[in-house]
């Protein structure tokens, strides 16, 4: 991805931000109603460009429309954060690297201690399909069938099952995070996450960052790299 938008916080005219309601786009969702609409590209084309698989892209285009019709039939703030990106370092907007402009989190603002900076040494979870380094990271949390968790202490990784929540019928995600917790992680990398899980994963402390069409071992290279981009907020429905 090659954009970024400089201003991420719209609201309707006349309306305090105390107590109104939000709608979270994200990145990956504008990037792709920017090159979808703006710049007049085919989906295959735009899919191609995003290094994403057409029907995925047509997830992000509906989603997109779906949520800037509700912002704006239903009056809420729209705020653009998160989603599944990779962006070069010239991309970034004026307001720093890492930053969101606006309405986004403060530039000058500090980072908690209590949280890991990305590439620290501390317990990982990457959600996978088949369990080891060289397959695909699996883009569900919740409904990955399994979890592999990586010490950069001692650097060994130990597979976990997740088989259980990945054919639940309801609350997958909600349990896979307690999970997470219970085996004393603190990052996780995965590609979507929805409200529930979000939340109880951000309440104890556990940040999580996006990786997309990768291998595990590639998601915790560019982890370690530095180039991963930390979700800031659930980015699918719950239950998807």
């Amino acid at each position: 991805m090659g954009f970024l938008p400089g201003v991420t916080y719209f609201k309707p005219a006349g309306v305090r931000i105390a107590g109104l309601k939000e709608v979270v786009l994200g990145h990956d969702e504008i990037e792709a109603i920017r090159l979808k609409n703006l710049q007049g590209l085919s989906q295959e084309e735009a899919a191609e460009q995003m290094n994403v698989s057409q029907p995925t892209l047509h997830r992000l285009l509906a989603s997109a429309y779906n949520k800037m019709t509700d912002a704006i039939v239903n009056g809420k703030g729209l705020r653009i954060e998160g989603g599944n990106i990779s962006v070069p370092e010239e991309s970034y907007p004026v307001c720093g690297k890492g930053r969101l402009c606006g309405g986004g989190r403060r530039g000058g603002k500090k980072q908690s201690k209590n949280l890991p900076a990305q590439g620290d040494a501390t317990r990982i979870a990457i959600t996978s399909f088949d369990g080891t380094m060289e397959g695909m990271v699996d883009e569900r949390f919740g409904r990955a069938k399994k979890l592999v968790v990586h010490d950069p202490a001692t650097g060994e990784s130990q597979v976990v099952e997740n088989s259980q929540q990945a054919s639940a019928a309801q609350a997958a995600g909600l349990q896979a995070a307690q999970n997470v917790i219970d085996l004393g992680v603190k990052v996780v990398i995965s590609g979507h996450l929805g409200p529930n899980a979000f939340r109880i994963l951000q309440a104890a402390g556990v940040q999580v960052f996006s990786a997309v069409n990768m291998t595990v071992a590639d998601a915790l290279k560019n982890y370690q790299e530095e180039r991963l981009v930390k979700l800031t907020g659930a980015d699918v429905p719950g239950r998807w």
